[in-house]
């Protein structure tokens, strides 16, 4: 995954959390877990064909990279996810490639998963308050622009998972039948009382 953050002043700060995927293999795994199949477009199975099983895409197959394949620009999305594992495998002497265990296979040993940081002083760059004002204007030029046909609002990133976030707050957490029903599973092999009812 990348993830990139820039703050601002007046508004909440631009926040791009994503994987150089089609989707996440987390959103596999709900689909999966619901026993539904995933659209058409997200992964192929073990034989490198397109698949909406979830199953196969989890075990053994692959997610197509962001972009999906060459014909809709899935080279661009698969450049992004070799320099990631270029930055956070090789540069950070950590498993790369096929050496990083998929999370359908259970581990014995730890995974070396390696991560690149990056952090840069604004303030080697210009002043921040001034760096922040523009950024507030940025993001306003954005959510002004002229919206398609049937669109209400162009959302930054990361401004859904901030309403998200106060939804949660506010509501609490929704939590799928059956993940409850593993997590009670574990509670009962672990002897720890469930502490929700």
């Amino acid at each position: 995954p990348i993830a990139f953050a820039a703050p601002a002043n007046q508004r909440r700060p631009f926040v791009l959390d994503m994987a150089t995927s089609v989707v996440p293999i987390g959103k596999v795994e709900v689909y999966r877990r619901r026993g539904e199949a995933v659209p058409a477009g997200w992964g192929t199975d073990s034989d490198g064909n397109v698949t909406t099983d979830p199953d196969k895409i989890y075990n053994g197959g692959a997610l197509l990279p962001l972009g999906g394949p060459a014909e809709t620009a899935g080279y661009k999305g698969y450049g992004l996810a070799a320099m990631v594992d270029i930055l956070c495998g090789l540069l950070a002497g950590a498993n790369f490639l096929t050496g990083v265990t998929p999370p359908s296979v259970q581990q014995t040993s730890p995974s070396n998963v390696g991560h690149f940081l990056l952090a840069l002083d604004v303030g080697a760059f210009r002043p921040i308050e001034e760096f922040k004002a523009d950024m507030d204007r940025f993001i306003a030029q954005i959510k002004d622009s002229p919206k398609a046909a049937g669109q209400d609002e162009i959302l930054i990133a990361g401004e859904k998972e901030f309403r998200e976030e106060e939804e949660r707050l506010r509501l609490g957490i929704p939590l799928n039948p059956k993940v409850e029903a593993d997590l009670r599973s574990l509670c009962d092999e672990m002897q720890v009382a469930w502490p929700f009812d």
